[in-house]
């Protein structure tokens, strides 16, 4: 959040409707309360909505859903134009399985104080060659290999930054809203799930302003486009207290790690059930959502298809040297059993085909 304090200018865009409350408050937190139109027989189920990337916080009660998260979470997407900076969400609810989703917009608008000045850090994110070299020169990944992640922030003031990745998932369609399909990698802010379920991996900080690691191209959706959808936080350098967080996994110790300090790995003790996401008025930060792709997973090879097009171009003009020889000594084996067939016939057995010895000739000596 930007320093300074925040003036509530408005409230939510969908305030005016009976079945929808939405309160921005100016401490980082919107609680919304939300009636979803249903059918006459169906009942609020709790399990089929979402604000965001985030369930409701606690079960339907009166036939409304309960929502109060943090600005920084759930996919927010953060705005900031003349002065002003707003969050957009949308809240969502699946109804049946052969129904249409019932969505909902939601948003809150700051006004910034004044003297306060708009955020300057660019963020930005791309998928790497193996080595961290340059840009992928593909997208498609085999299913099981690693996909290289380069996120970075770049302060355009003297304070330093430190860039975190609050959340990371894959799905089916660059509007998260719209996915049929996702599936969670980094949450619980800043939790690796894919390190302890799969082989994804934070690489060391070269520098707090920067963040590299190794995502596992997964089983999920393999041959459809998937798309990669990241939470980008970053925060003012310092040690204590840990406010944001990178964990991941590490097998060799049975237990969570915290990324830059392992001194300090008891702030990762929650990314096995709920990490509580707390605030303090002296961390200040910034973030911003980035979308990647689409990428592809394959089952096989990802330059199968490009060889098995070549081979089929190639013809007859580039067959193996082998098969040639083969066919060649195929038929010389051929034409030597024909003459060895025709010589025992003709010569050896009489001179032509059916011969029969005289009875004269067998009797006479």
């Amino acid at each position: 959040m930007f320093s300074g304090k925040l003036f509530l200018m408005f409230v939510a865009t969908a305030m005016a409707q009976k079945d929808l409350s939405v309160d921005c408050g100016d401490d980082e937190w919107v609680t919304v309360r939300w009636r979803p139109e249903l059918g006459f027989s169906q009942e609020l189920d709790s399990s089929r909505a979402l604000l965001g990337n985030c369930p409701p916080s606690r079960p339907a009660s009166e036939d409304s859903l309960f929502f109060r998260v943090f600005l920084r979470d759930c996919g927010f997407i953060q705005q900031v134009t003349a002065g002003r900076v707003s969050y957009s969400n949308t809240l969502i609810y699946d109804p049946q399985p052969e129904r249409a989703f019932i969505s909902q917009p939601v948003q809150c608008v700051y006004d910034l104080s004044v003297g306060e000045e708009e955020p300057e850090e660019t963020f930005s994110m791309e998928i790497m060659n193996p080595d961290f070299s340059g840009p992928a020169q593909s997208l498609r990944f085999r299913l099981g290999s690693s996909i290289p992640i380069r996120a970075v922030v770049e302060p355009r003031s003297r304070r330093p930054l430190r860039i975190y990745l609050e959340s990371c998932e894959f799905a089916t369609d660059a509007n998260i809203s719209r996915a049929a399909q996702v599936h969670p990698i980094i949450a619980n802010a800043g939790c690796l799930m894919g390190s302890k379920a799969g082989n994804s991996s934070f690489l060391p900080r070269r520098r707090p302003d920067e963040m590299r690691l190794y995502l596992e191209a997964v089983w999920f959706a393999v041959g459809e486009q998937v798309f990669l959808h990241c939470v980008l936080e970053a925060c003012a350098v310092q040690s204590l207290p840990v406010v944001r967080k990178a964990c991941q996994f590490v097998p060799e110790h049975h237990r969570w790690v915290l990324l830059d300090d392992p001194s300090q790995s008891y702030a990762c003790t929650c990314c096995d059930s709920s990490c509580l996401r707390t605030t303090d008025a002296s961390v200040d930060g910034v973030s911003a959502r980035k979308v990647l792709g689409p990428l592809v997973i394959v089952a096989e090879d990802p330059q199968g298809d490009a060889s098995l097009d070549s081979q089929s171009s190639a013809g007859l003009s580039e067959a193996p040297v082998w098969l040639l020889v083969f066919a060649v000594v195929l038929v010389l084996m051929v034409c030597m059993s024909v003459l060895a067939v025709s010589y025992y016939l003709c010569f050896w057995r009489g001179g032509r085909l059916g011969y029969r010895p005289s009875r004269d000739l067998l009797t006479k000596y």
